[in-house]
């Protein structure tokens, strides 16, 4: 399964992917080199830990997604050489690198519990944000498979059309804000129903303005509703 922001802890001779969700943290993975690259001679430790980490960037690659960012930590260099290998495969993938005092799972809280990825993963969503409301633009100005307003955010709802509803935060934590006769924090979790995907979108930027210009609430559509 392909899985969402990824915290990848690295050292020498372990690796350990876990997933940043709502809740916590979530382990994926864990690679561990045995035998030749803790000790021998140096050339051969070398090329086991290349090996380890080549075949290790393989697996991590097959199960992230590209699109999405993903922080490399750890208290040694290994992440760095770890991040070259990736990039060279996915030169566009978007890595944050953490300096942590510990490994493992300990290493990953460090990051959660310090706070030193959310400067990085709010720009990330940011990003994303923009991204998608300057599609909202685009298929409203070519009349495309775009729906505002409530009657066809409603009809979209209904038919299963909506892919991703883009809302205004201070609007969907309006406890006073309705949608087919019942609150819009109430009315977006049909999008379970059908498959849709929430993103909710802050009003600090142009787009986000624009967006409350359309009412807050705005549906990237699978198909044109004519």
């Amino acid at each position: 399964n392909k899985s969402n922001v990824s915290l990848i802890v690295v050292e020498n001779d372990e690796i350990i992917l876990f997933e940043i969700t709502s809740r916590g943290l979530r382990e994926g993975a864990t690679w561990t080199m045995r035998g030749g690259g803790k000790r021998g001679d140096a050339r051969n430790s070398e090329a086991v830990f290349q090996s380890f980490q080549k075949q290790v960037c393989k697996e991590i690659l097959a199960a992230t997604n590209e699109s999405l960012p993903m922080i490399l930590c750890g208290p040694g260099h290994a992440r760095e050489k770890l991040r070259t290998a990736i990039l060279d495969t996915q030169p566009e993938r978007a890595i944050r690198m953490i300096a942590t005092s510990m490994a493992g799972r300990a290493g990953a809280n460090e990051v959660l519990r310090e706070g030193l990825a959310d400067e990085f993963l709010e720009d990330y969503a940011i990003q994303k944000e923009l991204k998608l409301l300057e599609e909202v633009w685009m298929r409203i100005s070519s009349n495309g498979a775009v729906a505002y307003g409530e009657q066809a955010l409603i009809r979209a709802m209904t038919e299963g059309a909506i892919e991703t509803l883009l809302v205004a935060v201070d609007v969907l934590r309006d406890h006073e804000r309705q949608l087919d006769g019942q609150l819009l924090s109430e009315w977006v979790r049909g999008l379970d129903a059908i498959g849709g995907h929430l993103i909710q979108c802050s009003t600090d930027h142009d787009g986000g303005e624009q967006l409350l210009g359309l009412g807050g609430v705005v549906a990237l559509l699978r198909y044109k509703m004519v």
